[in-house]
């Protein structure tokens, strides 16, 4: 099988693990035809066309399924789901791995800790923790360690939303036992677990922490991530009673995600100027945004849009 690196909702790469047996070879025009698909789909991924990668990997997987191919199969509708995700459409990452998940099974396939993966960040993103637990501990049990350190992440995110410390703690330990060295994302990701896991009873380690993951993901080009650790050091910031602080953490997390919201992550194929406008990370909801603008007080959220612009 093909390996792919892409992005997730919290932007990291991600191998695409194996999912199953070996089918029968397929015929040299619908192969051509797939990976002709299939790079078209990375391809618009990487510049930030979701939708474009959308269709790509649609296309992809409808021929996969043409050729009876498990592993084709499994690996469009990873990409698929990854790029819904990207794009701001949970549900519709959702509705994509269990749909995967059953036409893999069909093909005698087994192995599927990344749909595992991206259905429990469709769950997180979704907000419905208590289903994602369960997939991300399953994650987590992957060979791949890059796949796996991303579902501690997801599993510590979960847990700390939905209160449950033993989870937090095992994401927690999962991420604070990697070997060195630590890429970037992986040392963001343990910094962001850890400031979680010691907000309350060390308040001000976590808040260093929660400012020192968000910079290490400003550094790799993770906006998406970058903000959510901005909110989180906001929260510890105000919890401390320093408001002064929160409000301006708050205002740098909320026009960074309205950014992000923004027209210039929605662009698509007519519209699409040279070089790489955007890096694969997933646009928040707006909603973040305006969660984050009220908390930060009096802010112009989006200071440089156009006058008679809705964005």
């Amino acid at each position: 099988m093909r390996r792919l690196k892409h992005l997730l909702v919290l932007a990291t790469p991600l191998v695409l693990v194996g999912c199953g047996a070996s089918q029968t070879k397929p015929t040299a025009q619908d192969d051509a035809a797939w990976d002709q698909a299939m790079l078209a789909g990375r391809d618009s991924f990487e510049l930030g066309r979701y939708t474009v990668a959308v269709s790509q990997y649609r296309k992809a997987a409808n021929l996969a399924l043409v050729r009876d191919d498990g592993d084709a199969v499994a690996e469009a509708g990873y990409d698929l789901a990854v790029s819904q995700l990207a794009a701001n459409t949970p549900t519709e990452a959702l509705q994509t791995t269990q749909a995967t998940r059953q036409a893999v099974a069909l093909r005698g396939g087994h192995d599927q800790f990344s749909l595992d993966l991206v259905e429990a960040a469709s769950h997180y993103r979704l907000g419905h923790y208590a289903q994602a637990l369960p997939l991300a501990s399953h994650a987590m049990q992957s060979s791949d360690t890059a796949l796996a350190a991303r579902a501690a992440l997801v599993l510590g995110l979960a847990a700390d939303a939905q209160g449950e410390q033993s989870a937090l703690q095992a994401a927690a330990s999962y991420l604070n036992g990697l070997k060195q060295p630590l890429s970037l994302t992986q040392q963001a990701d343990k910094a962001e677990i850890q400031a979680r896991m010691l907000r309350r009873s060390s308040p001000a380690q976590a808040e260093q922490l929660a400012e020192e993951a968000a910079g290490l993901r400003q550094s790799e080009g993770a906006y998406h991530d970058m903000t959510r650790a901005l909110a989180l050091a906001a929260q510890i910031a105000s919890s401390q009673g320093d408001q002064a602080k929160a409000q301006a953490l708050w205002a740098r997390a909320a026009q960074s995600a309205a950014a992000q919201s923004g027209k210039l992550n929605r662009m698509d194929a007519q519209t699409l100027v040279n070089g790489k406008l955007t890096k694969g990370d997933a646009a928040p909801p707006a909603d973040d945004a305006q969660v984050w603008a009220r908390n930060a007080g009096s802010i112009v959220l989006r200071p440089f849009a156009e006058p008679d612009s809705s964005n």
